[in-house]
């Protein structure tokens, strides 16, 4: 499956997720391969494609199921007037050969797939609808998988086409859960397009789309799918929300992750459930700075405890730290609501937490990062409580925390840095002539 990799010079080798994902196509389809079927040579041709398969011959086990597909078809010189059952049997068989291409990491075994799981679902068709759609979604899916597995936008471009093209057909009424499907679907591909192109219009259209699939779509209809939905629309409003300014978005990302995470019992899919907790967290913190509401920042704060709580320190430093840098600004946002010094002093000892898996030798850019939020923190502790020289010392950790980030960084996380220290240093100029 991977020879692709092996015999082109220069590319890079395949993630861990990736060979995941092959892996659960490569068991996939050999099931399939082995369900037990009525007719005697079919069966025998499948499991021939099925050993060749477990053992690398992919040509083979497609020269196979080619067979297979050729004895369904028999003398018939026109499809439409084989039977529905065979129709059917020999859609199913193309699909499993556009399966078998997926097989192969390469972006032209991609293409094939999906042209193959095309020529299915027109082969299935008014036989079976819902299966048909079923494929037109593993066609897209192949689509997108191009540009996820292998870089560009081709792949993203053809599922969105691919994608709009299959809603021109299906009522948000009649057809609600493959409505909502292919909403959702689109949705990802934009979202993976804005990526690629840093077109940050496509994730308001993306938003559009999730909310469209979820319109007239049940969560009783297909829990799974609902929730990704809401997922995705509470993401692209937090996201569009921040970079906007935009309150409303705010609340209907808050709205919709307190949605999905009402009723849901966190065992069944934890890591998904931190997900949500931890996005959740993220919007009533920025909503609750933007209006200094005391109780969205304890809620968002609880939120990220809980997170930070599930996350194994030693497996997933930075993830680990990531959250306390959270948490310390968090604190620091609500510590302009307490009159006691207390929760800056806490938000001082969270930032100095996080830095522990923050080094400044191998993460020069996140350790400049919380060293200034730090040094934010510090600076409101010496306006509080009239301290000089906290105010001072803050101001030399952020002079040394931007110079380290220039040396690292000639883009934005220096820029915005460097904003930063010009406004502490105006606040500090202000204190220490007081």
């Amino acid at each position: 499956m991977l020879s692709d990799w092996l015999t082109n010079p220069g590319t890079n080798l395949p993630s861990e997720a990736l060979l995941d994902r092959k892996a659960t196509d490569f068991l996939a389809l050999a099931r399939r391969l082995t369900t037990p079927l009525d007719d005697m040579e079919i069966r025998r041709l499948r499991a021939e494609a099925a050993a060749a398969i477990a053992a690398g011959r992919l040509g083979e086990a497609d020269k196979a199921l080619a067979k297979a597909e050729l004895h369904l078809i028999g003398n018939v010189t026109d499809l439409s007037a084989l039977s529905a059952a065979s129709r059917l049997r020999i859609g199913e068989n193309r699909a499993d050969r556009a399966a078998l291409s997926f097989l192969r990491a390469a972006p032209e075994a991609y293409r094939e797939a999906a042209a193959r799981y095309g020529e299915a679902s027109a082969l299935i068709g008014l036989v079976d609808t819902e299966r048909s759609r079923q494929v037109a979604f593993d066609q897209a899916r192949t689509l997108a998988r191009i540009s996820e597995d292998f870089g560009g936008r081709e792949g993203y471009d053809a599922a969105a086409g691919a994608l709009r093209r299959l809603l021109e057909g299906l009522d948000s009424l009649e057809d609600t859960v493959a409505f909502a499907e292919a909403q959702d679907m689109l949705a990802s591909a934009l979202e993976g397009l804005a990526q690629v192109t840093q077109d940050k219009t496509l994730q308001r259209e993306a938003l559009a789309h999730c909310r469209r699939g979820l319109e007239h779509f049940d969560r009783g209809e297909a829990p799974l799918l609902w929730r990704t939905l809401k997922l995705r629309l509470g993401r692209l409003a937090l996201i569009l929300g921040k970079r906007q300014q935009d309150e409303a978005l705010l609340e209907e990302a808050i709205a919709a992750f307190a949605t999905v995470l009402a009723g849901w019992d966190r065992s069944s899919d934890e890591t998904l459930w931190l997900e949500a907790e931890h996005m959740i967290a993220r919007a009533r913190s920025v909503l609750g700075s933007r209006r200094n509401d005391l109780a969205l920042l304890e809620r968002a704060f609880n939120s990220l405890n809980r997170v930070a709580g599930a996350v194994d320190r030693s497996r997933e430093p930075l993830r680990w730290a990531e959250l306390h840098d959270q948490m310390g600004s968090v604190l620091v946002a609500m510590g302009e609501r307490y009159s006691e010094p207390v929760v800056l002093e806490e938000a001082i000892a969270t930032f100095a937490t996080a830095l522990e898996e923050r080094p400044r030798e191998t993460e020069p850019l996140l350790w400049a990062r919380t060293r200034v939020a730090q040094a934010e923190a510090m600076l409101q502790l010496a306006r509080r409580s009239r301290q000089p020289e906290l105010a001072q010392r803050a101001l030399a950790q952020m002079v040394e925390a931007v110079e380290t980030a220039r040396k690292t960084d000639r883009g934005t996380v220096a820029a915005d840095l460097q904003k930063r220290l010009a406004a502490a240093g105006e606040l500090a100029k202000r204190l220490l002539a007081e």
